[in-house]
Order: C-alpha cells, then sequence, then structure tokens
C-alpha cells in the first residue's frame, strides 16, 4: 500500500483516511487484505505512530478495516463492514454511557444527547444544491445566544439556508472545522500571554489550515449567582471559598479557559475550587444549576443571568467569533452570511440582549 502525505495538504491522518478508501474503491486493496501494522506504516511515512493509530481507527469506525487481536489489520469484507461498525460504536458508547450515568447524567438527558446526534447527521446529509434543496450550515463550538439570532436572520435573508448549531466547547468546535466537519466554528478562546482572542489558539490548533475570523460579537462574562447574591461572592477568589458550590464548564470551552486564567491573576488553580458540581456544556445549564440549587455560583454570560431572574458580577468582555475556512470563501451560504452580519436588523436584535455589544459584529480577523 503506498500513500502520499503532504503536510500542507491538510491533517496527516485525514489525508491517510481518504487514501485508504480511495485504493479500496479502486480495487488495489481487496476485503480481507491485510493492511501493515501501525508501527510499520507510521516508519514507512516517517509519522508519529499515533497518527497512523487515528487514522485506523477512524477506518475502522467507518467500517472500511477490521483490527482483531492475533489477526492484524484487514480491509473489512463487503457485508461484515455495516457490523464492524456496530461493534466498533458499542465499544466505545457502552463505557461513556457508564461513566456519564455514574457523574450523575440523568438517562434522558443522555438519550437526548444521542438523539439529537442522529438528528443533525440526518439533517448534514442532506444535499446542498443550487436547485432549491435546503443548504445546512453546521456550527459547532461554544454555545452563544447570538447564534439563534443569526439563524433567524440567515433564514430570512435566503430560504434554503438554515444554521445548524451544536454546542461541544471552542476547542472542540474548532478542531472539527479543522477536520471538515463543520463550516463553522463559533470561539472565544483568550490566549493568557498575549491577551488575544482566537487567532492564537487557531494557529496552535489548526496549523497549516488558513482560517478566517468573523466577529459575531462582543459579551460580558462573569459571575452568576441567586438573586440578591446572598453569599456575597464578588471576585472569582470566592469561589475558592469552602462554602460555595459552583457549576463548571468542560475542559477546552471558552469559558473554562477564561476561567483557569482569572484564577491563575489571583494565585488560584482550578484545583482550588472546592466544591465543583458536574460540568455542563452551555451558559443556560450552568445558570439553570444556580437557579435550581444545585450550585451556589457559575460563570456565563449575562443573559443567562437574566433570563432565569439570577443576579450577574461580571468579570471580562471577550470577543466571540465565527471561524470559517477560507477554502470557502466563495461560498454562497458564507456570502449571506457577511451579508447578515453587515445588516443593521441583526445589530440591532444583538444589542437587545444583556451584556452584548455589536459594534464590531462582521468585522473579519
Amino acid at each position: 500500500m503506498q500513500l502520499r502525505i503532504v503536510p500542507a495538504e491538510g491533517p496527516i491522518y485525514q489525508q491517510i483516511v481518504e487514501q485508504v478508501k480511495a485504493t479500496c474503491a479502486r480495487g488495489d486493496l481487496r476485503p480481507g487484505e491485510r493492511l501493515p501494522p501501525v508501527r510499520d506504516l507510521a516508519e514507512q511515512l516517517g509519522l508519529n505512530h499515533k497518527k497512523v493509530a487515528y487514522a485506523y481507527r477512524l477506518l475502522q469506525q467507518a467500517g472500511v478495516i477490521v483490527s482483531q487481536p492475533g489477526r492484524g489489520t484487514h480491509v473489512a469484507m463487503q457485508e461484515g463492514a455495516g457490523a464492524t461498525a456496530y461493534e466498533q460504536l458499542r465499544r466505545e458508547i457502552e463505557p461513556a454511557v457508564r461513566e456519564a450515568l455514574a457523574a450523575g447524567v440523568a438517562p434522558q438527558e443522555i438519550e437526548s444527547l444521542i438523539r439529537n446526534g442522529i438528528q443533525n447527521w440526518q439533517r448534514s446529509q442532506q444535499p446542498a444544491s443550487a436547485d432549491g434543496a435546503e443548504i445546512l450550515v453546521r456550527c459547532l463550538g461554544s454555545h452563544d445566544f447570538c447564534l439563534d439570532l443569526l439563524a433567524r436572520h440567515l433564514r430570512t435573508t435566503d430560504l434554503r439556508l438554515r444554521l445548524v448549531w451544536t454546542p461541544v466547547g471552542s476547542t472542540t468546535g474548532l478542531l472539527a472545522l479543522g477536520r471538515g466537519d463543520a463550516y463553522l466554528a463559533g470561539i472565544h478562546l483568550l490566549d493568557p500571554a498575549t491577551g488575544e482572542y482566537n487567532r492564537p489558539a487557531v494557529n496552535r490548533l489548526l496549523p497549516g489550515i488558513e482560517i478566517g475570523l468573523i466577529t459575531l460579537a462582543d459579551r460580558e462574562q462573569g459571575l452568576i449567582v441567586r438573586r440578591g447574591n446572598p453569599l456575597g461572592l464578588n471576585t472569582i477568589a470566592d469561589l475558592a471559598r469552602p462554602d460555595v458550590r459552583f457549576a463548571n464548564r468542560q475542559p477546552g470551552s471558552g469559558t473554562r479557559v477564561l476561567l483557569e486564567h482569572l484564577l491563575a491573576l489571583h494565585g488560584l488553580t482550578i484545583a482550588a475550587i472546592a466544591q465543583p458540581t458536574r460540568e455542563v456544556t452551555t451558559h443556560l445549564a450552568v445558570a439553570a444549576a444556580v437557579a435550581s440549587r444545585a450550585a451556589d455560583a457559575a460563570i456565563g454570560v449575562k443573559t443567562a443571568a437574566r433570563a432565569l431572574d439570577l443576579d450577574f458580577v461580571p468579570l471580562a468582555t471577550e470577543r466571540y467569533d465565527l471561524a470559517f475556512r477560507r477554502a470557502d470563501q466563495g461560498s454562497p451560504w458564507l456570502a449571506a452570511l457577511l451579508e447578515v452580519l453587515a445588516s443593521p436588523a441583526l445589530r440591532a436584535d444583538i444589542e437587545s440582549m444583556d451584556g452584548y455589544d455589536a459594534a464590531r459584529t462582521g468585522w473579519m480577523h
């Protein structure tokens, strides 16, 4: 099996996946034929074996190859590919479900997450054509209330366009954009060393891929506390008090990065927060934890606090950007998106939300 890897042409693991698939499609690799072991192929290509291992894992998930202990890795038999993919999925999902249940996630929340994932995938498979068919603009990344506004205005501008967004955190969204699993990534990643938002993270996480940034809004982040702030929480250092229960965000999210930076300014680490609750993925979810008294405080945007009649203590103003691949610059969906971002109507809607500033909405970076 001969592969040609060119670092400048995108993620190495993706090149391996695509070339193996193409080789199988041409018939140069036949069902049952053996592939080189991970370390052998890594040595042949001069790569870190982890990149090859990850590519093999993706190929196995897709049902292209089969790996069995003691028997090596082979091209999947056509009739067995679906079963192989199913078994691989089962082995990955079952431990994840058990861990989530042990961490206190309700069964119905897990079911809802899986169901939403399936629905998002089904929508993503619909064709994007110029004959009137719906065009889905997939956005993965950080949660922000402006995305709902953007989706509505985009739909008004062109009935074929539908923005579908899934909150997975800034880092995960950015990596998905690099893999081609999304058209946009919603990000607000602070670089503590420079104080700059988003560009340093893009350069670090997606080297070699040309990424553009469009500002959606500037927004306030702060402490979300119960009405009247009964515990008197006024600074980030107050979260280290032993009587404070804190609703945290997941690692890799922009809010988690901001939290760790603000703690560091006070000489603290995340370990100093004595009673964190389980991690959640949206601003509304952390606000709900405070409103339900499952937590005493959280970090989130002011709009989330106001939505649940909670108090808000401002800590920082940050820039929320939409990242896109420069290769998509001529796409009709991106042209429509830029038109909407420049519209006074969208900016007025953004400004109507507490803690949001649309002065730089639509700016390119």
